[in-house]
C-alpha cells in the first residue's frame, strides 16, 4: 500500500510537469502543411494553461516563442521556447496530402517533435528533474477559402523523466491530446491563429514502483498564435513595352 501511495505521489508530480504547469505545451500553432520553401516564419503565442489533477487545479499564463524554416515543398523545421520556466522543442512538419483546390478540400500532415525541460529542485523535492518528450501529431486541415484553415491535430506525447539525485528514479508518462485551431490570414505575411487544446494522461510508470493505467489527469490550453511570414512572394509579372 505504501509503495502504491509513493507511486501516485511520483506520478502526480510528473503529471503536473507533463501537462503544463512548468512550461510544457500541447499547442500546434500552424497549418497542416509546411510553410513555403525558402521562407521563414516567426511565432509568438500567449496562452493560458489549466491542469486538473487529484488535488487543486492549476491555472497560469504561458508564452511561446519560435520560428520555422521551409526546407522543401513538403518539409519544414521549427523550434520553440516556452516561458516562464524554459522548455525547448524541435520539430518537423511533413506534408502527406495536398488539396488540389487551395480554396477547398483537406490537407494532411505530420509534425513529429522532441522537447526538453530542466526543472530545478523545490521544497517538496530538492533534486532537479530532466524531462524529455517525443510528440507525434497528425495534422488535418480543412481549407475554407481565402487562406483560412481549420486545423484538428490529435497527438500522442511520451514523456521521460529522470531525477538528478543518487537514488533518482526514471518515470514514463503517456498522454493523448487534441488541438483545434483556426488560421486566419490578415495580410499576405501575418495570420492570427486562435487555438484550444485538451490532453489526458493514459499511462504512468516509475522505476521500482510499477505502473498506473488511465491516470486522473486532464490539461487544457488556450492560445492566440501570431504568425509572421512563411509565404513566398509571387513572381513579378512582366508586360512587354509597346514598340
Amino acid at each position: 500500500m505504501r509503495s502504491f501511495i509513493r507511486l501516485q505521489n511520483w506520478l502526480g508530480m510528473l503529471a503536473a510537469l507533463a501537462l503544463g504547469t512548468t512550461g510544457c505545451s500541447i499547442a500546434t500553432l500552424g497549418t497542416a502543411l509546411p510553410i513555403d520553401q525558402g521562407t521563414s516564419q516567426v511565432i509568438v503565442a500567449p496562452s493560458v494553461v489549466r491542469v486538473a489533477l487529484s488535488g487543486k487545479p492549476y491555472t497560469g499564463p504561458q508564452v511561446e516563442l519560435g520560428g520555422r524554416y521551409g526546407v522543401s515543398k513538403n518539409v519544414d523545421v521549427g523550434a520553440r521556447i516556452w516561458l516562464p520556466l524554459p522548455g525547448y522543442s524541435l520539430d518537423s512538419r511533413i506534408a502527406l496530402r495536398r488539396s488540389e483546390d487551395r480554396e477547398h478540400g483537406l490537407d494532411i500532415g505530420l509534425q513529429p517533435g522532441i522537447s526538453y525541460i530542466y526543472v530545478p529542485g523545490g521544497e517538496a523535492d530538492s533534486s532537479p528533474l530532466h524531462i524529455a518528450s517525443a510528440t507525434l501529431p497528425v495534422l488535418l486541415g480543412w481549407n475554407l477559402g481565402g487562406g483560412k484553415q481549420l486545423v484538428v491535430a490529435p497527438k500522442l506525447i511520451d514523456v521521460l523523466s529522470a531525477s538528478s539525485s543518487v537514488d533518482g528514479k526514471a518515470a514514463n508518462l503517456l498522454t493523448v491530446a487534441t488541438t483545434v485551431g483556426f488560421i486566419w490570414p490578415l495580410t499576405s505575411n501575418f495570420s492570427v491563429a486562435p487555438e484550444i487544446g485538451i490532453g489526458k494522461l493514459l499511462l504512468g510508470s516509475v522505476q521500482g514502483f510499477g505502473s498506473d493505467l488511465w491516470m486522473s489527469g486532464v490539461s487544457g490550453q488556450v492560445s492566440i498564435g501570431l504568425l509572421f511570414g512563411g509565404h513566398a512572394q509571387p513572381p513579378p509579372r512582366c508586360t512587354p513595352e509597346p514598340q
